[in-house]
């Protein structure tokens, strides 16, 4: 299954923990070793294999001690410049406004006008 924007969170965490568990099991790790060398519990694996919520943190344990830890880096890239931020030397932005909505009061009219 191809993970895209148009599958639900549930289809995703499903999808994840069928890979995770092929990972493991060409590892080749039992959920207890694979538990152990993660520093998780052995339910943490199950349900992460389930595509059950567990935490960012078990998953960033889980996927270093299968060697994957370095693929998370295409999850999320690092934002590039955009050539617009050359311009202006400033400090990049830390947090975004939301835009300004334009109150619109009708038709507009010259002050003349009536």
């Amino acid at each position: 299954m191809v993970i895209d924007d148009f599958i639900s969170n549930q289809a995703v965490g499903v999808e994840l923990g069928r890979r995770l568990r092929a990972s493991r099991i060409a590892y080749p790790l039992t959920q207890a070793q694979l538990a152990e060398r993660a520093g998780v519990s052995q339910r943490t694996v199950a349900n992460l294999e389930k595509g059950a919520d567990v935490t960012v943190a078990s998953l960033v344990s889980v996927l270093r001690a299968l060697g994957l830890l370095s693929r998370m880096d295409l999850l999320v890239p690092t934002p590039e410049t955009r050539p617009s931020d050359l311009l202006h030397e400033r400090a990049p932005r830390q947090r975004v406004r939301p835009s300004r909505k334009v109150i619109s009061g009708g038709e507009w009219k010259w002050g003349d006008e009536q």
